[in-house]
């Protein structure tokens, strides 16, 4: 592991901490940095986009592998479930996260992620379809699922993690079903 990746958990510990204690109306650099006991130079090398980088970057180490490593296993549900369980677990952290990004960071990210997963998750069906019609697909679910966990965060978390992930499973199931009987 290198030094550079350390800073970086290190940062994202210290933002999850920060962001589960209470709800939160801004995050700034400088208050982040006081807390961290950082400088602003190590900061901004590590995360030159700023706060949203971290973020973003935080979610990523947190999410984004647990999912990855579910596709990979053909197992999508597993997927589904660690997103939910994590939102479920750092409520406060991730309401945080959702109110403190930007709406087009915010936007860009979600759609990033959710393109990239379901993106991966159509890789074994290359042959059966055209890049055009994959896009098509992974534009539709990703949009999807998007939209579920839009308005559960819009909703302050307030519907049971369960009815969430039975949502976001039930998409996943309907799109495997579809590309599998074409």
């Amino acid at each position: 592991m290198t030094r550079r990746y350390t800073t970086k958990q290190y940062m994202a510990m210290v933002l999850i901490e920060l962001l589960m204690d209470q709800k939160a109306s801004k995050l700034t650099v400088a208050t982040f940095l006081k807390t961290a006991n950082l400088s602003r130079t190590t900061f901004y090398n590590h995360f030159p986009t700023g706060m949203c980088g971290l973020f973003c970057w935080t979610l990523e180490q947190q999410i984004i592998q647990k999912v990855d490593e579910s596709i990979e296993k053909g197992n999508w549900e597993s997927g589904c479930h660690a997103v939910v369980e994590f939102i479920a677990q750092y409520q406060l952290f991730c309401l945080n996260l959702y109110h403190l990004a930007d709406y087009p960071e915010r936007c860009r990210f979600f759609e990033r992620v959710m393109k990239q997963t379901i993106h991966k998750a159509l890789g074994q069906y290359q042959e059966r379809y055209t890049i055009v019609q994959l896009n098509h697909l992974e534009d539709f679910y990703s949009g999807a699922l998007i939209q579920q966990l839009d308005r559960w965060f819009e909703n302050n978390l307030q519907t049971a993690p369960e009815v969430i992930d039975e949502r976001l499973c039930f998409n996943l199931k309907q799109l495997e079903q579809i590309v599998k009987s074409d």
